[in-house]
């Protein structure tokens, strides 16, 4: 199989780059701009890092799925869990790190649960409808995004009012959702959301969302022997409210609160069929502020509350709640080293701030009623950072994007951040633009709460110490006209990285610092091409390993993803996706021998299948077929996976 899927990606490859050589004189249809490498809008070409940016086309089209499947398909990204029960956990493996080394933005603050183990973001509680776009940069960028930001930057931008006084959007899907061995064809995933957002002749802004979703049919478990488990339920609400003001000239501001609450039934960890469920919700409100001073120079002030309910209601009850807020306010201003604005050094000058808390409560072994287990006086932590970013913009193709940051945490020692991140630009013949870029980062990641000081199940550890990492990068990316080719390999080398270690004997078990050094190696290349003025096509490819014979649990060696999306007439598109996952390696706790044994998952592959039809400027249909072929293959050891799977829908755009 290996041998058959190397044969068809390098195949797939050499397509994209004949194609772009037949189509090297197109003109983009639209410049697409990302600003997660520096926090100043750039054309992709000179951004110092590859930025990934999910448009509202690309969310439009892919609106009947989750958050987590969309970025499933991008190179470097292994979201584990994301094709299992809708209320699976999530683990974030982008390039071979996990939760606690990815740091989550909505509308540029930073976001998360800081009574989670590793205090990331639940991706469970956010629905695509309320988004706008998403951007993904890769690589350590703790400079300018703090701690957490040592394998990716995911910022997600919630939806903008429209330019119209009053747009509505309605959105509805119906699907199956049954597992490869169970062909129960009923409709047990429904979704529904309504938007409503406009701006007056005043230039006041507004917007409003509510969505929900139903899913059933597909059981947390699947059982070791032939007993059938009971189909676990997963039922999501989410509601969202805007208000702003933008005068167009120089100064804007936005305001929103949103409802996240969602519920989710599993089984037990020994695979057995139970009767838990997972509560949890969660109430943000932030604000967005920018303030244009001059021609090149404006303020920008993000922040963001959050307050988390969170309930295990099974054998071992517990009840979490946590709060946290974090501000980001920034100077930038670009200044002109040249009369024609084409040599530049732009430059961020900033302050961020971060605050966590919880308190928990749970029923101790024996006992009855719930006895408190962590009190917000004594669990929590702040963290000051002034930092300061350059990015020095040349005449003639060579940039420098390069940053400090200054670490002040309440519980640990100040830590110096910084980053390198040189690139050089070459025009060549018939309009296409060769860039080379190389980085070295360093990041600092602090233990959560929850590793620190849980008691709930006796696994804190306060004596924990901070994780340092290092990334090294280079790449090469090729822009011509609609095509793009870009190939990058990194090495990422971690201290002190914290992990959970277990007693084979008592079974008692605690975070702790390991003690070796953790290095991670990987290679990435993806291609993205339109041709015949219909087609597009889009293929990565991913390797990651760690060294010194480390295996990195759940984390496909090598990934492929590519997807073939077709215009058949001017109102109907079709979409061909696939998706290959190489073996993995897992460990589970055996309730027969009550140790922990090692097993390895098989390589899987998926193909998917989606069309859409604009029956008119108004109504847009949808339908589609996942996992086509059917394929029966597990994400974590135990769990069921989705198996082939229907859906249709609609949208209504007023």
């Amino acid at each position: 199989m290996i041998r058959n899927f190397l044969t068809m990606a390098l195949f797939v490859a050499a397509t994209a780059i004949s194609l772009a050589q037949v189509d090297s004189t197109a003109t983009p249809l639209k410049e697409v701009t990302v600003t997660a490498a520096s926090k100043f809008e750039q054309a992709p070409k000179d951004s110092g890092k590859p930025v990934i940016k999910i448009t509202q086309e690309d969310i439009e089209q892919q609106a009947a799925t989750s958050v987590a499947d969309l970025l499933n398909q991008y190179a470097g990204i292994e979201i584990n869990g994301a094709r299992s029960n809708a209320g699976q956990n999530l683990s974030y493996f982008i390039r071979g790190g996990n939760n606690r080394q990815v740091s989550f933005l909505i509308d540029g603050a930073q976001v998360n649960d800081p009574s989670l183990i590793a205090s990331d973001f639940d991706l469970r509680l956010i629905d695509l409808s309320q988004i706008q776009e998403i951007e993904i940069l890769k690589g350590a960028s703790s400079t300018l995004y703090g701690a957490n930001a040592s394998t990716a930057v995911i910022n997600i931008k919630l939806k903008e009012a429209a330019r119209k006084k009053l747009r509505l959007s309605v959105n509805s899907f119906v699907g199956t959702n049954s597992s490869a061995e169970d062909r129960d064809l009923g409709a047990d995933d429904i979704s529904n959301s309504i938007n409503a957002s406009g701006r007056l002749d005043n230039g006041l802004t507004y917007g409003a969302g509510f969505h929900h979703q139903y899913t059933y049919g597909l059981s947390a478990v699947e059982p070791l022997d032939d007993s059938d488990a009971r189909a676990d339920k997963f039922n999501r609400v989410n509601a969202l409210g805007r208000i702003g003001y933008d005068n167009e000239r120089d100064f804007k501001i936005t305001s929103y609160v949103s409802f996240d609450e969602y519920t989710a039934e599993f089984d037990n960890f020994d695979f057995t069929d139970a009767d838990n469920e997972t509560y949890s919700r969660q109430i943000r409100w932030g604000t967005n502020a920018e303030y244009t001073y001059a021609d090149r120079g404006s303020i920008v002030y993000n922040d963001v509350s959050t307050h988390t309910r969170r309930d295990t209601r099974s054998g071992s009850p517990t009840i979490f709640n946590a709060d946290g807020y974090s501000l980001d306010l920034y100077n930038k201003y670009a200044f002109n080293l040249s009369n024609d604005g084409e040599h530049q050094l732009k430059t961020i000058v900033g302050f961020n701030f971060r605050t966590d808390s919880f308190e928990s409560e749970a029923v101790p072994f024996g006992g009855t009623g719930f006895e408190e287990t962590a009190n917000e006086d004594d669990t929590n932590f702040q963290i000051y950072d002034p930092y300061v970013n350059l990015v020095y913009e040349s005449d003639f193709g060579f940039n420098l994007n390069t940053g400090v940051r200054y670490n002040i945490h309440s519980d640990y020692d100040n830590e110096f951040i910084y980053s390198v991140n040189p690139s050089i630009s070459f025009d060549l013949d018939g309009g296409s633009v060769l860039k080379a870029y190389g980085s070295y980062s360093t990041a600092y990641i602090t233990p959560s709460l929850f590793q620190l000081f849980d008691q709930s199940f006796g696994l804190g550890n306060p004596d924990l110490q901070p994780e340092t990492n290092i990334t090294r990068e280079i790449g090469l990316e090729w822009f011509c006209g609609l095509t793009t080719l870009t190939f990058s390999v990194y090495e990422r080398q971690s201290d002190d990285e914290v992990i959970f270690v277990s007693d084979p004997v008592t079974f008692a078990g605690s975070y702790e610092n390991a003690d070796a050094r953790t290095n991670v190696f990987g290679f990435e290349a993806s291609a993205q091409t339109t041709f015949a003025n219909r087609y597009n096509l889009a293929v990565n490819y991913s390797y990651t390993d760690c060294t010194d014979n480390v295996v990195i649990q759940r984390v496909p060696r090598q990934k492929v993803n590519a997807s073939l999306r077709s215009k058949l007439t001017e109102k109907a598109f079709l979409t061909l996706r696939y998706q290959y996952n190489d073996a993995r390696q897992d460990a589970f706790f055996s309730p027969v021998t009550f140790t922990a044994e090692d097993v390895t998952l098989d390589s899987y592959q998926l193909f998917d299948l989606d069309a859409t039809y604009n029956a008119s400027k108004k109504l847009t249909l949808y339908a589609g077929v996942s996992n086509i072929f059917n394929e029966d293959f597990a994400e974590v050891f135990g769990f069921q996976t989705r198996g082939r799977n229907y859906k249709v829908g609609l949208r209504v755009n007023l």
